[in-house]
């Protein structure tokens, strides 16, 4: 599969980490790709055929046009035909302008877009599908969200504090967080809960998983230092996290990840959103 990445512009960069695309043409012998948790919520516009995912007991296909909440454990999906999508990658808390919803209300879900913002999507449709190229049609859907967030009204109150926990990967405290920003720790929950999906705690605790990744490309594996550089207090506590957020083992996971997996870490990515 061919995956790219594009920078949003300034006027979108506070909201948004970049717009993702994927293609690949039909292949007879689909595999099975691992989506992990990375603390983002995403809207995928999908110009090809639908994909399937997998779940411990049943196979669905998933919406045409849809909303991926923020994720605790893995996404088991598979392609069913060409592949030809846009995602629109939010930084945690940068939805709002565009969708005023509870984001907790969706945690682990992925939700047609059409029953969630029928407008937002026949929005994003009108402006793109008779395009041709993944510039012109990334483009297209970028102009519409610059228009919503001009006309918004709404900000995201959580949405500086999730900067810095990125910034500091993960490695800060909810009690620090909540002093810096001059509330409660449960009223700083409540407002995770609404505007990011997840609580703060766990927020860091996906960032942190999510280092592991960088902290494994940078030196040979060995989990007990590689547990240590990513603030882990131990190899058991790193193994635990992968337990939940990719349902495997580290060794498991990076002996058998594919190369659209590796893309979906925070890896190679560098979020400067709180500078903007």
């Amino acid at each position: 599969m061919r995956y790219r990445e594009f920078r949003p512009q300034p006027r979108l960069s506070r909201f948004i980490e970049c717009f993702w695309t994927l293609q690949a043409d039909t292949s007879p012998l689909p595999q099975t790709e691992r989506i992990l948790p990375d603390g983002c919520v995403e809207l995928i516009v999908n110009f090809g055929e639908s994909f399937l995912q997998h779940e411990a007991d049943r196979e669905s296909i998933q919406p045409q046009n849809f909303l991926v909440g923020q994720m605790t454990g893995p996404i088991l999906i598979s392609p069913t035909g060409v592949v030809d999508l846009i995602g629109i990658r939010f930084h945690p808390g940068g939805t709002v302008p565009f969708l005023q919803i509870p984001l907790h209300e969706i945690t682990n879900q992925v939700v047609e877009l059409s029953g969630l913002c029928p407008r937002l999507e026949r929005k994003l449709l009108e402006a793109s599908i008779e395009l041709t190229t993944l510039e012109e049609r990334v483009a297209a859907i970028e102009g519409v969200l610059i228009s919503d967030v001009m006309k918004s009204k709404y900000e995201s109150w959580a949405l500086s504090l999730a900067a810095k926990q990125i910034e500091c990967r993960g490695i800060i405290s909810v009690d620090q967080l909540a002093q810096e920003a001059g509330v409660s720790a449960r009223q700083l929950e409540r407002r995770f809960l609404n505007e990011v999906g997840i609580g703060p705690k766990l927020l860091s605790r996906i960032l942190r998983f999510q280092q592991v990744f960088r902290a494994v490309e940078n030196c040979e594996v060995a989990w007990a230092p590689v547990a240590v550089e990513c603030g882990y207090y131990d190899q058991a506590h790193l193994i635990r996290d992968f337990n939940q957020f990719a349902h495997q083992t580290p060794a498991v996971l990076f002996s058998q990840q594919s190369s659209l997996t590796k893309s979906f870490t925070r890896k190679d990515r560098r979020s400067d959103f709180y500078n903007t």
